[in-house]
């Protein structure tokens, strides 16, 4: 039993920081250059006349869940 519950915390833990990383971090607009958009997970998109552009991929799983529990801990 004991198994299984750790395999469901950590599974719910991965699902928290998967829908915080989804969340919006910051926007920045940099004359000549554009609208940038910075999320939880690491990616960044560009915002051009109305087209996005990934910049920045989001960071893999193992980085983004340590910097959830990072950010919970503040």
């Amino acid at each position: 039993m004991t198994q299984y519950s750790n395999l469901v915390e950590k599974r719910k833990l991965m699902i928290e920081a998967e829908t915080w990383g989804e969340q919006i971090e910051s926007h920045d607009y940099q004359k000549g250059k554009g609208y940038f958009i910075y999320y939880n997970n690491g990616k960044v998109v560009k915002v051009v006349n109305n087209n996005k552009t990934i910049i920045k991929l989001p960071s893999s799983v193992e980085d983004l869940i340590d910097n959830y529990v990072r950010s919970k801990q503040c």
